[in-house]
């Protein structure tokens, strides 16, 4: 009887120290831009409104200061050292491509937020994502381009995430059919005379908001006949931040806007009113990374091996956008890509492309 009574007492024991041991999970989100402010704001969202999974306490261990490559890396192993069961992070494509060399080293589930690079696809480490890569986006924009039947387009690409840009620009070199030029941007007027001596009729952006909004004023200045266009990287952030008579004409290229299913729905919508914000991808590829990851939490507990395991085996989930498929390699088939274009600040047209 007494031996019963012991193991009673120790099984009692583990359990409750189970589930008095919370469940850590790492961010590394830089704030310097908006989409990464915006994601870092969602992710203590959801940590105020998902502190347990059952019984178990979920601790977010939280750091924003990291913004180079030896930051990011060294934010990264401590939380590691720290015990955490999975990292969330990557707001551009470049910090997805350090977060995930780290993944391979540690094979701690981790996941990029909206680090689309194609640079990423089909590796063996333990990087998973939700958004899709830009592959879908960058022959949609050509065939767009080819069919609007621009004949001399520049193409316009950031320097500090050439992750995100090179894979772009290297389909759009294949597919389009005309002439086509990559000039780095850089915010000075000779950036501008080499762009104006190429004599294009098309200008095809790879830059952040700001920047791209940057290029438009000065072309709508200097040759208004120029049709100009953004990637999703700048087109979320004109969406939601700009509305200029400026925009009347420009082409966004995105990813599908549209929220479907409940739990997105209203969680976002109470997201928008505590905050009184307007939320974009930022927010609708945090709040679905957060919901798959805490699924993979529920089915497996908290064990980095059994958590890597699960996510490296096929499954379709619901995303913010609909239903997503990651495959082995972590990456995710869902790809839709349309192309709007304002005037006075209004949506004229809304195409599908893919």
């Amino acid at each position: 009887m007494a031996t019963v009574f012991l193991v009673i007492v120790v099984i009692t024991g583990l359990t409750l120290f189970y589930y008095s041991r919370p469940i850590l999970i790492g961010v590394i989100i830089p704030t310097q831009t908006n989409l990464g402010n915006e994601e870092n704001l969602y992710a203590r969202y959801y940590r105020d409104t998902h502190p347990r999974i059952g019984l178990r306490k979920i601790n977010f261990i939280i750091e924003n200061q990291a913004v180079k490559e030896q930051e990011i890396k060294d934010a990264y192993n401590k939380m590691i050292k720290m015990g955490v069961s999975a990292i969330i992070g990557g707001v551009i494509s470049q910090e997805g491509i350090w977060l995930s060399e780290e993944s391979k080293k540690s094979s701690v589930p981790t996941f990029g937020i909206t680090t689309s690079s194609s640079l990423l696809s089909k590796k063996k480490d333990a990087f998973f994502r939700v958004v899709p890569t830009n592959d879908g986006q960058a022959n949609a924009v050509a065939e767009y381009y080819n069919k609007l039947g621009m004949k001399k387009l520049v193409l316009v690409t950031s320097t500090e995430n050439k992750a995100y840009a090179d894979p772009i620009v290297k389909i759009i070199q294949d597919k389009f059919k005309g002439e086509v030029w990559n000039i780095p941007f850089y915010s000075d007027e000779e950036t501008y005379t080499k762009i104006l001596s190429k004599n294009p009729d098309s200008i095809f952006c790879i830059l952040d908001g700001k920047n791209v909004m940057d290029v438009i004023k000065k072309f709508k200045e200097k040759q208004s006949v120029i049709k100009i266009g953004s990637s999703s990287w700048g087109s979320s952030e004109i969406l939601t931040l700009y509305s200029s008579s400026l925009l009347d004409g420009v082409l966004l290229f995105s990813s599908s806007t549209n929220l479907i299913g409940e739990e997105y729905k209203a969680e976002i919508a109470d997201f928008e009113m505590k905050y009184n914000i307007e939320a974009t991808k930022g927010s609708h590829y945090t709040s679905s990374v957060l919901n798959i990851l805490y699924k993979g939490l529920t089915a497996v507990g908290g064990s980095r091996e059994s958590l890597k395991t699960y996510f490296e085996t096929p499954r379709i989930y619901n995303a913010a956008y609909g239903k997503a498929s990651i495959d082995e390699y972590g990456d995710s088939s869902l790809n839709i890509v349309i192309v709007l274009e304002l005037r006075d600040g209004k949506v004229i047209k809304e195409e599908i492309l893919k």
